[in-house]
């Protein structure tokens, strides 16, 4: 279905990827794009996916209504308005590297590669918002990965700093993070009392501490890290110590 223009700049520049970007701007470049933009109309379905892997990556995908969610393990849920391929995009992929599925009704246009090149090239800044989104993302899958394997407490440590990662905050000292246990329980794969153990474990070695700094309070969803670098260390600890070490030790055996 045929995308009117207008409307669509305006949705679009609520994507993260174009923030601060004006929807008569967005207009201009649209509107002089030599290729169309494709609306459709999507049924929550796992199978076709939204998006297969492996499949020509030809196109971006906006997703301008619903939800979809990546198949990875922990899933995350990208809800509109929401913008999949700015890896492919970047890195000049000839095909997506994961698959997607809209677990809700949903509504998407799909953007050919050429007009987002378009786009880049006209407006100046968004090259450069797109990477440090996509560099957010990858810095959270990579602690979402440390968050599936270790001891309650590491686990949960990579979980949190995965938050960080997420907004760019991963350093430094005096940050807060506002997470549901639950949420803990998915990114870590672990029952509510494994993740309560490393919690405490957590909190007793100073790591984390509640929303006042107290570090024997009940977690209220809201978590307090004195110094970030504390807190990956632990995160760190399983993979540290039962990979790095002893491939050292190996090493200085030779």
């Amino acid at each position: 279905m045929p995308v009117e223009i207008v409307g669509f700049a305006q949705a679009l520049a609520r994507c993260l990827d174009f923030e601060a970007v004006e929807p008569a701007d967005l207009e201009r470049v649209l509107s002089d794009a030599a290729e169309p933009l494709e609306l459709r109309f999507v049924e929550p379905s796992a199978d076709p996916p939204l998006i297969r892997s492996g499949s020509p990556f030809t196109h971006l995908v906006f997703v301008q209504h619903g939800t979809v969610v990546p198949w990875q393990y922990p899933h995350s849920e990208l809800a509109a308005p929401f913008l999949i391929g700015e890896h492919e995009f970047l890195t000049d992929a000839e095909r997506w590297v994961a698959s997607y599925s809209a677990v809700t009704e949903a509504i998407v246009v799909d953007i050919p590669v050429a007009v987002m090149k378009l786009t880049l090239d006209r407006i100046t800044g968004v090259r450069e918002r797109m990477q440090q989104l996509v560099m957010r993302r990858l810095a959270r899958f990579y602690w979402t990965s440390l968050a599936t394997s270790g001891t309650p407490s590491s686990r949960v440590a990579a979980a949190l700093v995965s938050r960080l990662a997420l907004i760019g905050d991963d350093y430094g000292q005096d940050r807060t993070i506002e997470i549901r246990q639950k949420d803990l329980v998915r990114l870590t794969t672990m029952s509510r009392s494994a993740v309560a153990d490393g919690l405490g474990a957590l909190a007793a070695a100073g790591a984390i501490g509640g929303p006042g700094g107290d570090p024997s309070a009940r977690f209220t969803g809201v978590v307090r890290v004195p110094d970030v670098d504390h807190l990956k260390n632990h995160a760190f600890a399983e993979v540290r110590d039962r990979a790095v070490r002893p491939l050292l030790a190996r090493l200085d055996d030779q």
